[in-house]
């Protein structure tokens, strides 16, 4: 989860209420269920990301993940045996994260603290992982710094953001979203809009109150509506990159290599069906919303 934004307090309150997986399962926030639920459905849309992190392959090794969220990723980090830390700027997140532990069994640590300082001496972990978080922050390029000097030489940073030149970006939030999102404020359109994408009626309210107050700035301002329009309404800040921004962002690094997963066809009818197969997840290797980078420090 992100740590800081160009508004804090509204970062924090909306990253507090908000985390990854709550809008995936009717199950108690922290009970048992909850955990195994997002667990499952995240691994079963997102395959790639055992695949691309390798989790098994960092037992024994000091492992920080830098925006751990609610710990869905740390668990299988720290089942792997890996010696794991986690950071967040989210109490909410970190509550959640120690309770998953405390239920698992697991051994590792949860710190308070931003990504854009990390409370770490230099060369302390082998592996930072940082899955969806560096795009939330005003301060990316200051959050690789510190990834790097953190990093022992040898060490590897595995960093997802989101993908500019994908079929999400171009074709879903700036066409499709944002020609939906237009026809807000027409009475019943909402409903129709929930029927036909299966978005919950509270996001689409959260949409409309954007329009009845940003009016067409909502619409027409593309930094604006990407970030209302990637983790939903009241999101203060998403940015979207190239590979080609990324390999500059990650310059300080001996060696950078980016790969691109998941369409993201969530909001369309049987999308989380079509995502699971095979030739939708080939297609989601050029165009998809999720631009990988693994960088080894020299």
């Amino acid at each position: 989860m992100p740590p800081t934004s160009t508004e804090p307090s509204a970062a924090r309150s909306f990253w507090t209420e908000y985390q990854p997986g709550f809008r995936t399962t009717p199950a108690p926030v922290g009970s048992a269920r909850f955990f195994a639920d997002v667990e499952a459905n995240r691994y079963a849309l997102e395959p790639h990301i055992a695949e691309l992190v390798e989790f098994e392959g960092w037992a024994g090794r000091d492992v920080l993940e830098a925006g751990c969220g609610i710990g869905t990723d740390g668990i299988r980090f720290m089942r792997a045996g890996a010696r794991y830390t986690g950071i967040d700027f989210s109490p909410t997140a970190l509550a959640l994260a120690r309770r998953r532990l405390e239920l698992e069994g697991a051994s590792g640590r949860f710190v308070e603290g931003s990504i854009s300082e990390l409370p770490f001496a230099d060369a302390s972990f082998d592996l930072v992982y940082s899955n969806g978080v560096i795009h939330h922050v005003p301060e990316t390029e200051r959050a690789i710094g510190e990834f790097h000097r953190v990093l022992r030489p040898g060490g590897m940073a595995v960093v997802m953001v989101y993908h500019r030149t994908s079929f999400n970006f171009y074709v879903s939030i700036m066409g499709i979203r944002r020609l939906l999102a237009s026809t807000l404020l027409v009475p019943g359109a909402a409903r129709a809009i929930a029927r036909l994408t299966g978005e919950a009626p509270d996001v689409l309210d959260g949409h409309r109150e954007l329009l009845r107050s940003q009016g067409l700035r909502y619409l027409t301002d593309p930094a604006l509506f990407l970030s209302h329009n990637t983790d939903g309404p009241g999101n203060p800040l998403s940015k979207a990159y190239s590979a080609a921004n990324m390999h500059r962002a990650f310059s300080p690094f001996a060696a950078v290599d980016t790969q691109v997963r998941f369409l993201n066809l969530r909001a369309y009818p049987f999308g989380s069906r079509l995502e699971r197969l095979d030739p939708v997840r080939r297609l989601g290797r050029r165009y998809g919303w999720h631009l990988w980078i693994r960088a080894l420090k020299g």
